[in-house]
């Protein structure tokens, strides 16, 4: 094959990487023996279909090497899918030493080797007749048989089962990630942290010799067999990451036995399709004892929480939003050179989104408000618009939100920049998909920009400015998602209302909410003391209001904060007033609660309506004051009615708060206070 700048229109060689100087080039793949010719031409096209470059330098150099491979190596004729990539790594790098006197350049391996393996992925797929399911290795780029969402992230695009031993467990795993993904139950970014667990168990089984799919002929054996697993996991070490060398954590301990512990339940509710579609009789043994492998306790299921380091303070916050800058500045200015990554991280410490949805933005993410706001209304402060995001982990979960002005500033820039930068890559007419992009091998920008690329950054940029919180503690702030904890957890502690937060943050129920935002202390104890906190009978506390917090315990002690107010009775003591609160000494409030005083009044107006109106229609007569039971609502009532009124009308004059106390105290407490007299 001979291709020439005479013979390509532009677009054609678009598609084609040269250098600036290049006029032309030649691609001989006629050096090579059939039918590895014609398997790499094939290649060739292929990526590019599918919306890929093609480096030539890097085309030519792998064809001119592997025809002196095959010619110094004749069993290496044929086609490429007869050797392994890492043989055929080997023996091209030998070819190259021996030819040239010396080992090839990291570069040069890099960039044909790449190339080599993206080649033999394709040919692995165009020559696997089997359904896409049975395939050792599933990709979603060149096989779109695979299921997937809308917009599936990309991060593990391919997964593998080629080391998962024995073959029925292989193959159950796979029919189970194959019916999973068709049926809803599993999305394809799940996959991979299972097919993990998976395959610590696959590592320990194999070494415990040939064991069958139902794993023990006596049903006790099973948990006997399960729970030396349990204990074989909690003997490992982490191998990445920050805990690397140190036992596994109990929550990593906890996701492998329960990956094991979900294949088997379906396995188990699906035995007799699993054996008829995986032609394997084993899985109809499996009975009660599989679809239950640990106790409950036994995995160490523990609730996870956000822990403090999670959230960043304001002092380093403010700093690390002070030289984001720096992301997209330029390298000769001591920046990163990646503008998109500045206004993705820009947009996830703005918004709270998380990082897959920032990076999987529409082109055109914004939608007009419902209700625009009059010009003389807009301070420049309010929302302009609605981001609508890709909500890609909790079905059902909202998947839009309002954004002021300046978000909507950084997205129209965004806009511009890809135009810019990026349109000339493009193929002729085509319209970008997202508004963050894949800057190589994205011909027909459908491609996102690579979650790989953001964490490797922020994990450089962290590094190098070494930011520190208020206390003097390195913030390791290179997990993007350390900015969703603390957009959460700043909402909530400026008093945002809980289900207001709920549904900007996209969360189904406000204990999802709570989870992942942390309320601070300081937070609970400031709201608490916003107001002076009168007893029942009128006085002044003569306890200090924080210690008063502190005997509280205001985020533990829930049954002593009442709908209006709180209860001073000690922990140890049990209350004999019922919901006489309102006539009780121990009660108090402040004006925190005057939405919740106002309904209490009203409800307490129609009971008393109502309980009056269905005396009179079963006795033909006005129920009298002095029955027990309207004396007492008529006493709350009364109660609530002054306790409103002078909340109100104390604010209004000095704007300090004060409560009042309820009907009755004063003369309990005249009578309180005549007794010693009396005595004495």
């Amino acid at each position: 094959m001979k291709l020439s700048s005479a013979d390509l229109s532009g677009q054609d060689m678009a598609v084609f990487s040269l250098n600036t100087n290049a006029r032309g080039f030649r691609l001989r793949f006629s050096l090579l023996p059939e039918p590895m010719d014609r398997e790499l031409a094939w290649c060739c096209w292929r990526i590019i279909e599918l919306g890929g470059r093609i480096p030539v330098s890097a085309l030519q150099s792998l064809i001119r090497w592997l025809a002196s491979t095959v010619e110094d190596h004749p069993a290496f004729r044929g086609s490429l899918m007869e050797q392994t990539p890492r043989e055929w790594e080997r023996v091209v790098a030998a070819t190259y030493a021996r030819r040239k006197g010396a080992l090839p350049g990291k570069n040069w391996v890099l960039n044909t080797t790449t190339l080599l393996r993206r080649c033999y992925r394709l040919l692995w797929t165009a020559y696997d007749q089997r359904p896409w399911w049975r395939r050792e290795q599933w990709s979603l780029e060149p096989d779109p048989r695979i299921p997937r969402r809308p917009h599936e992230p990309s991060q593990g695009q391919s997964l593998h089962f080629h080391t998962l031993e024995p073959e029925w467990l292989r193959v159950g795993v796979q029919w189970w990630f194959k019916v999973s993904l068709e049926t809803g139950a599993l999305t394809w970014t799940s996959l991979r942290s299972i097919r993990s667990g998976i395959g610590v168990f696959s590592t320990w089984l194999t070494a415990q010799g040939p064991t069958p799919p139902w794993l023990s002929e006596d049903p006790a054996g099973v948990r006997v067999l399960m729970l030396e697993f349990l204990g074989h996991v909690r003997t490992l070490k982490a191998s990445t990451g920050p805990n690397r060398g140190k036992p596994l954590s109990d929550l990593r301990v906890n996701d492998i036995a329960t990956n094991v512990e979900q294949f088997y339940l379906f396995m188990h509710d699906q035995r007799d399709s699993a054996a008829r579609a995986l032609d394997e009789p084993g899985w109809l043994q499996l009975g009660p004892q599989h679809a239950k492998l640990w106790r409950r306790g036994e995995t160490r299921r523990t609730t996870v929480s956000p822990e403090r380091r999670e959230v960043i303070d304001d002092t380093a916050f403010s700093q690390i939003m002070a030289n984001l800058h720096l992301i997209g500045a330029p390298f000769d200015e001591g920046g990163f050179a990646d503008e998109q990554a500045m206004r993705i991280v820009m947009l996830v410490a703005r918004t709270g989104r998380r990082v897959s949805e920032i990076r999987m933005l529409d082109r055109q993410p914004l939608l007009p408000l419902d209700r625009l706001s009059a010009p003389d209304e807009d301070d420049g402060e309010g929302f302009v618009a609605k981001l609508r995001y890709q909500q890609t982990k909790i079905d059902g979960a909202p998947d839009t939100m309002l954004v002021d002005a300046e978000i909507a500033a950084i997205i129209v820039e965004q806009q511009r920049w890809a135009d810019e930068h990026l349109g000339p890559r493009w193929a002729p007419g085509v319209t970008p998909t997202y508004l963050f992009l894949a800057a190589r091998m994205n011909r027909k920008a459908d491609r996102h920009y690579p979650y790989e690329r953001i964490n490797a950054l922020l994990n450089e940029f962290a590094q190098r400015l070494d930011i520190r919180d208020s206390t003097g503690r390195l913030v390791d702030f290179n997990r993007a998602h350390r900015f969703r904890h603390t957009k959460a957890t700043s909402l909530l502690n400026a008093g945002v209302p809980l289900h207001v937060v709920q549904r900007y943050m996209g969360h189904l129920t406000p204990a999802m909410t709570m989870e992942y935002a942390e309320t601070l202390a300081e937070t609970h104890e400031r709201e608490f003391l916003r107001y002076r906190k009168i007893t029942a009978d009128g006085r002044d506390l003569q306890v200090d209001p924080r210690d008063l917090y502190d005997m509280l315990e205001l985020d533990k002690r829930t049954d002593r904060i009442l709908p209006n107010g709180w209860c001073l009775l000690p922990p140890r003591q049990t209350c004999d007033k019922g919901n006489a609160c309102l006539t009780c000494e121990k009660f108090t409030t402040d004006a925190s609660f005057p939405p919740e005083l106002k309904l209490q009044q009203q409800r307490t107006g129609q009971l008393i309506d109502e309980r009056s109106q269905a005396f009179k229609a079963r006795t033909g007569q006005e129920m009298s004051c002095d029955n027990v039971w309207l004396a007492g609502r008529l006493q709350e009532q009364d109660a609530l009615g002054r306790i409103i009124v002078k909340i109100e009308q104390t604010r209004l004059a000095d704007g300090t708060v004060q409560a009042v106390r309820g009907a009755g105290v004063a003369a309990r407490t005249d009578a309180i206070t005549r007794e010693p007299e009396a005595r004495s």
